[in-house]
């Protein structure tokens, strides 16, 4: 079905949107294509990258943009909801609410590797490389750049892993926990783009450990205390090393896990 247009009178009084012929000041044009909600889509994404649009900009009313782009409410809405899922787009309810611009989530950026790999569109060999190589520059920039406050982050955590190892239940709450150690790291390089990718590979390790639930290792504290030490050290080298062999273990824990899941479930 074709999505219904206003009249164009109404549109050029709007200062959202173009004329009739196109005007290029305006934030906004009409929609030339069938698909209405994803050409509103991107004229909104692209808004955003090139900053006419900012965190906390107020996006007029469905009404009002299904005049400026030319296309039914329904297609509004479909626009506005595949914005909230990328996190781009906030609804708040109220008078006062309505779309708005929302500010960066780097949740969004896990939840999208999260879900390609449960899709299966993410090989585990190719997280694994993606994975090594991410923490390895890592590794690098802490010997350079960690304070003394980033190393006591980093010893507590060693430490409340060493205590929680102790006993073979405790283990269950490391395995929950999985993911600090990594993303204490990744905050000792002081570069935000490194903790949001550390911390996103981090989480697809996480749920694919609930999936299958195999016993963690236990010998977690030891490696993650020598890895400390290497750290402090300044040997990058030798912490890489430690960390590509605990990561390689792992990876080969979680594959068979997951192969004797997979099978069990066949068998039934």
């Amino acid at each position: 079905m074709t999505e219904s247009s206003p009249s164009r009178g109404t549109a050029a009084m709007n200062p959202w949107a173009g004329g009739a012929n196109g005007d290029s000041s305006a934030l906004f044009t009409k929609v030339r294509t069938r698909r209405g909600f994803e050409f509103i889509y991107d004229q909104i994404r692209d808004a955003v990258a090139d900053g006419r649009l900012r965190p906390g900009d107020r996006l007029p009313a469905e009404r009002d943009m299904a005049e400026i782009f030319g296309v039914s409410r329904h297609g509004v809405r479909e626009a506005i909801r595949g914005l909230e899922t990328t996190g781009l787009v906030e609804s708040r309810p109220g008078v006062t609410g309505g779309a708005f611009i929302r500010n960066g989530d780097p949740r969004v950026v896990s939840r999208a590797l999260g879900d390609l790999a449960a899709l299966g569109a993410l090989s585990s060999q190719d997280l694994l490389e993606a994975r090594i190589l991410l923490t390895s520059n890592v590794i690098r920039l802490v010997c350079e750049r960690a304070t003394e406050a980033d190393f006591q982050l980093l010893e507590d955590d060693v430490a409340f892993t060493e205590e929680q190892t102790k006993n073979s239940e405790a283990g269950l709450v490391r395995t929950a926990q999985i993911t600090e150690f990594y993303r204490i790291l990744a905050k000792a390089t002081h570069n935000e783009v490194l903790v949001i990718l550390t911390d996103s590979l981090a989480q697809i390790v996480h749920l694919r450990l609930n999936r299958v639930g195999p016993q963690p290792n236990k010998d977690i504290g030891k490696i993650r205390r020598r890895i400390l030490n290497r750290l402090r050290a300044g040997d990058a080298d030798k912490a890489i090393e430690e960390i590509t062999r605990h990561l390689r273990r792992l990876e080969r824990t979680l594959v068979k896990a997951e192969s004797e899941r997979a099978a069990a479930d066949e068998s039934r």
